[in-house]
């Protein structure tokens, strides 16, 4: 009961963030009355959602509308803050209900969400920061992968292919049976002089 024992503590939190943020609440609200499960390796989270677009403690043996699996590594990547990274998420079930969860939490706007607690200008100057961050994140991505991009359009006229790499070993093998003979021609001739 992994999923339980997270629940109770998590579904607050949820409903809190949730509260100032009316975008995300009309997607959600869509689907009032739905349950969902989020799982890692075992059930780590289940909800439901009611008619204003809550999350709340989902009842004793409700049907799972959606499950949504995570693996260790988009986890981490959600924890750093990585919200796009949700979509990487596998689904199954009502996949309506899946994306619409997916929208809410990347509509989740984190200066709105940060108000109560650090008061307006310092919400704002956070969430301005993390979005900076995030930015810089994806720009260097960008770069990489455009640099490697860049590399291999301009040196792929040196980079040897298979069959050229091939018949450069035959040669090679070949010029050092060559020498060899030519080696032992050498012996043979030093041999017979002395």
């Amino acid at each position: 009961m992994a999923a339980i024992m997270l629940s109770a503590p998590l579904i607050p939190v949820l409903h809190r963030l949730l509260a100032d943020q009316p975008a995300a609440r009309a997607l959600l609200a869509r689907h009032a009355g739905k349950a969902f499960r989020i799982s890692l390796i075992a059930p780590l989270f289940m909800a439901q959602i009611d008619a204003a677009g809550n999350v709340t403690a989902a009842p004793e043996g409700a049907e799972i509308a959606t499950d949504i699996r995570l693996t260790p590594a988009l986890l981490l990547r959600l924890i750093a803050g990585e919200r796009q990274a949700i979509a990487e998420a596998q689904a199954s079930g009502d996949g309506l209900l899946a994306a619409d969860l997916r929208h809410a939490f990347e509509a989740i706007d984190l200066a709105l969400a940060l108000r109560p607690y650090l008061g307006d200008i310092l919400a704002a100057r956070v969430a301005d920061g993390v979005s900076a961050l995030q930015a810089w994140q994806l720009k260097a991505q960008e770069s990489a992968a455009k640099s490697i991009a860049e590399y291999l359009v301009h040196e792929a006229g040196t980079l040897a292919g298979k069959a050229a790499v091939a018949e450069f070993m035959r040669e090679v093998d070949a010029l050092r049976d060559d020498t060899a003979r030519l080696e032992a021609r050498i012996a043979l001739l030093e041999a017979g002089k002395g």
